[in-house]
């Protein structure tokens, strides 16, 4: 098993990160994950904290070359394991690997719903909201469409709402901005 040259104590990681402290709950569930990948079925854990489980399920995953899906029960715990443990795992692997995340769709911009936002306030004579305009500026430089790269943007804004993908609204193939839309290129890239 390669997930055991990676988390024994003279392991892989014991030689590239200054920290890294084997824990032997963890090499059992990564040998569990492991054997679950290798045969299919189903596999349920439970383990303390501080047991190692992201490492555990994240690197016989990747190791075994198959496309995964993980799901998080919050955008902290997303944010942690693709920008804090999936950075390191790539940095530390001999292999590269591909990872892409993905939120609910209200969480990225739509284009139509946007153009459409900004069209019916220039039509109104109204003056453009602070939060139209910003969102305006964010959308001519963003790459992904997630509201997550507004920060100052509140959290609770009902220009969010309005302008944001929604399930039952969204046009799909139909869309006029559908080959620019941030959610289906992120699906083509989960996908590849």
């Amino acid at each position: 098993m390669d997930c055991q040259k990676y988390l024994m104590p003279d392991g892989a990681f014991s030689k590239v990160l200054k920290h890294y402290e084997y824990r032997p709950a963890q090499l059992q569930m990564a040998k569990a994950v492991d054997a679950t990948i290798v045969s299919g079925g189903t596999l349920l854990v439970e383990a303390a904290t501080g047991t190692g489980k992201t490492w555990a399920y994240l690197l016989p995953a990747i190791l075994s070359g198959k496309k995964v899906i993980v799901s998080t029960g919050t955008k902290n715990l997303q944010d942690q394991l693709f920008f804090k443990d999936l950075a390191l795992l790539s940095k530390t692997l001999p292999r590269p690997f591909n990872a892409c995340m993905m939120k609910g769709k209200s969480n990225y911009l739509c284009l139509h719903r946007f153009y459409q936002s900004l069209q019916q306030t220039t039509l109104s004579g109204i003056g453009v909201s602070s939060d139209l305009q910003m969102i305006q500026d964010w959308a001519m430089t963003t790459k992904t469409g997630d509201r997550a790269e507004i920060a100052s943007l509140s959290e609770h804004s009902p220009l969010w709402a309005e302008v944001s993908i929604k399930g039952d609204a969204c046009l799909g193939g139909q869309c006029p901005e559908f080959s620019r839309c941030y959610l289906t290129r992120l699906k083509q890239e989960a996908a590849a």
